[in-house]
Parts: structure tokens; C-alpha cells; sequence
């Protein structure tokens, strides 16, 4: 089911300082555990209803740190689409050189296939790290 593309996004900052952005059914939340790493939670559906907003977020704090952890937990996420994943594979080719590591927990068969083909088609080598354990994803970095 593709969601339409002109729904509200709104961003809220939470109490921990993290970053909420909402729209249709999904949503982002970027925590920074420790400078130099980013979390990100993504629950929900992924249709492109964010456009490059939660995209954005991750260059812009590429721009403050120079280089990258990027940590996701998308042990929530249930739909994104063809289109949003592309966008995720171009973004990981071309900002290669400022990532340090991409370790993502993935919830589901769906979402764990989605996250498989970004990584080979990025070319990216073993700069993505795919975890269906919470325990093995946390020991990889996102220590909450």
C-alpha cells in the first residue's frame, strides 16, 4: 500500500533530546548516544512520505562530526518501499568516506531482504552490518 506523499511531517524534540519526526505511519527517532555515533529508530511504514527529511537529518550531523557511526534499529519498521530503499542505497554509496560503520537491527525477514539488497547494491563492502539479535545490535554500539 503506497501512503500519499503530501502527509504532514512533524518533528518534536523529547525530553532525552532526541529527535522525533512523524508522518503517516512512521516514524524516526535520532538520539545521539555519544558524538560521532546516531542512532536511529524507525517503527512504521516507510513510503516515501518523509522525502529526504530523516535523510537530511543524518547528512546534517555528518556536516558536525566530519565522520559517522550511524546505528539503526529498525526492529519496528514493517513497510519501505523500492523507492525509499534506493534512496537509502545511493545515500550509503555516495557518503561512504564519512561513515565509519552502519550496524542495523532489522525485526523482520522483509525488512532484514530490504536492508541485504541496499547493502549489496551500495557497494559498499562490509560497511553495513545487519543484526536480527538486540543483544549482538548493542554490542556493536547503540549501548542505550
Amino acid at each position: 500500500m503506497q501512503l500519499p506523499l503530501n502527509l504532514p511531517l512533524s518533528k518534536t524534540v523529547l525530553a532525552d533530546g532526541s529527535l522525533e519526526m512523524t508522518a503517516g505511519e512512521g516514524r524516526f527517532v535520532f538520539l545521539r548516544p555519544r558524538p560521532g555515533t546516531l542512532l536511529v529508530t524507525i517503527s512504521g511504514q516507510d513510503s516515501g512520505q518523509f522525502g529526504t527529511a530523516a535523510l537530511d537529518e543524518i547528512r546534517m550531523e555528518i556536516t558536525r562530526q566530519g565522520t559517522l557511526e550511524l546505528l539503526i534499529d529498525a526492529s519496528e519498521a514493517v513497510l519501505v518501499t523500492t523507492e525509499v530503499s534506493q534512496e537509502w542505497t545511493r545515500f550509503f554509496s555516495l557518503n561512504r568516506p564519512q561513515l565509519r560503520r552502519v550496524s542495523v537491527l532489522t525485526g523482520s525477514r522483509l525488512i532484514h531482504l530490504t536492508v541485504a539488497i541496499a547493502q549489496h547494491l551500495s557497494q559498499t563492502g562490509n560497511l553495513i552490518q545487519i543484526y536480527s539479535d538486540r543483544a549482538l545490535f548493542d554490542a556493536a554500539g547503540a549501548g542505550r
